[in-house]
């Protein structure tokens, strides 16, 4: 006699609990209720639940469950999650334990084995205090340090239209391998697409941030419709591997009113003819407090922590940018130095570093003259009422791109100044082009919502 199997959109509260077959997609443990373990699994129609586990039966089903199999679930019954444990629209939640017959049965193609909700970039502002997932190419991670000095990384993705959305990675989620392998997201062969689940939206500020939560996954390359689409869209913007937006000119950034600049970023595309810094093209820093750490003998030493393993070099300069008929001095943001010169600033320092501080790598002046399309961020500086530009992205060099006919100086040096605290310090006779004094205010935002999900048979 053939078993009775039910379905997850015929669980209810009170139901007899007949047999179950499900995929196990991912596990989590909340941060602040680590008595429970929840699993979010799916059925052969695609729809999923949430199965917890607490207390006593907590170990008991993270031992039997494993993520990407498929098993037999009965004996057991449904609950009402309250507003803490409901992560989905499902009324109920199969609550299984010990008492439960739980059978692991032969891997199927008619139990999907991806589901996710994406929503676009346009919708984020629907979704505050509310979680969901989001897809793209990879574009980068940017390791950064909390005001509390906790590290954390910051995951650049780009979307089909080549939007960034940027998403904060905290050690819940690196820390853990089944959730997220940095190595592999960094060495698969390039265009990466990401998945990423259960993303918290947030406001810091008036600023939306998105952050990761207990149930954050990520997933390289998923086997879903939306990676080919990603991949054959990235790959057919011939002209740039990495920046798909119509380049802004320079003066028409110029141009716009301190409300259209503030926090905004522009693609444009121009080329450097010169690189301004002063006294030295990089800074040495401690990991821990930021302060520049200084070498005492074999090892590394910082005034506020002492002795350190090893301190963080990196890129200090700016460039002169020039298009056709403007040109502005930008700060070069360190990930944006290291594509430009292929390499990070540690690599570039001689063995005699003492000696050619003053002295930029030979590599700068290769690319110099290249016409190439940039990020250029707009923030403001420690007044109100000024700005200043920064590169954030550019593309990377390539040795078969030709220079324009322009004859730069190697590199620029402007006098050293103790009180100055910008790293991008320049001639007195360029920072009118670095930062203009405009009115400060608010930028405002617009939203739209539209959301749909993703099952895969």
């Amino acid at each position: 006699m053939s078993q009775t199997v039910t379905t997850v959109s015929n669980l209810h509260y009170g139901c007899p609990g007949t047999a179950i077959q499900l995929r196990i997609l991912r596990m989590r443990t909340p941060q602040v209720r680590t008595q429970e373990t929840w699993f979010l699994a799916v059925d052969r129609n695609g729809d999923v639940v949430q199965i917890l586990g607490q207390r006593k039966d907590q170990g008991y089903l993270q031992s039997v469950l494993i993520p990407s199999k498929c098993y037999t679930i009965e004996k057991y019954a449904c609950g009402i999650p309250d507003r803490y444990q409901k992560w989905l629209d499902n009324e109920v939640y199969i609550a299984a334990g010990m008492a439960s017959s739980i059978t692991s049965i032969q891997d199927t193609h008619t139990i999907p084995a991806c589901w996710f909700t994406f929503i676009t970039k346009k919708q984020i502002a629907n979704y505050v205090d509310r979680h969901a997932d989001f897809i793209g190419v990879f574009s980068k991670l940017i390791r950064c340090t909390k005001k509390n000095k906790e590290p954390y990384l910051l995951l650049i993705l780009k979307n089909e239209l080549g939007e960034d959305i940027a998403i904060s990675l905290w050690k819940e989620c690196t820390n853990i391998p089944s959730k997220f392998d940095a190595v592999g997201l960094e060495n698969t062969v390039a265009p990466v697409v990401v998945a990423i689940t259960s993303i918290k939206i947030s406001t810091y500020d008036g600023s939306l941030r998105h952050g990761i939560s207990s149930a954050s996954h990520l997933y390289i390359n998923p086997p879903i419709p939306e990676t080919p689409l990603l991949t054959d869209s990235f790959r057919t913007f011939s002209d740039s591997s990495i920046f798909f937006d119509i380049p802004t000119p320079l003066g028409d950034i110029l141009q716009r009113g301190h409300p259209e600049l503030l926090n905004k970023s522009f693609t444009t595309k121009a080329v450097i003819t010169a690189y301004v810094f002063s006294d030295c093209w990089y800074q040495v820093q401690c990991p821990n407090c930021k302060i520049p750490a200084f070498k005492q003998g074999k090892s590394w030493f910082c005034p506020s922590d002492g002795i350190i393993n090893a301190p963080t070099i990196t890129f200090k300069l700016s460039a002169t940018l020039a298009d056709e008929n403007n040109s502005i001095v930008a700060l070069l943001s360190d990930n944006a130095a290291q594509d430009l010169f292929g390499s990070t600033a540690d690599k570039l320092i001689p063995d005699d570093d003492i000696n050619c501080r003053g002295q930029l790598p030979a590599i700068a002046t290769t690319v110099q003259g290249i016409a190439k399309k940039m990020k250029l961020r707009i923030t403001n500086t420690s007044t109100d009422t000024n700005i200043r530009f920064m590169i954030t992205d550019i593309e990377k060099s390539n040795p078969q791109e030709t220079a324009y006919p322009t004859t730069p100086a190697p590199h620029h040096r402007s006098p050293s100044k103790d009180n100055e605290k910008d790293c991008s310090s320049v001639p007195q006779h360029s920072r009118a082009n670095v930062r203009r004094s405009l009115p400060f205010e608010s930028q405002d935002t617009s939203n739209t919502k539209r959301k749909s999900a993703r099952k895969i048979e």
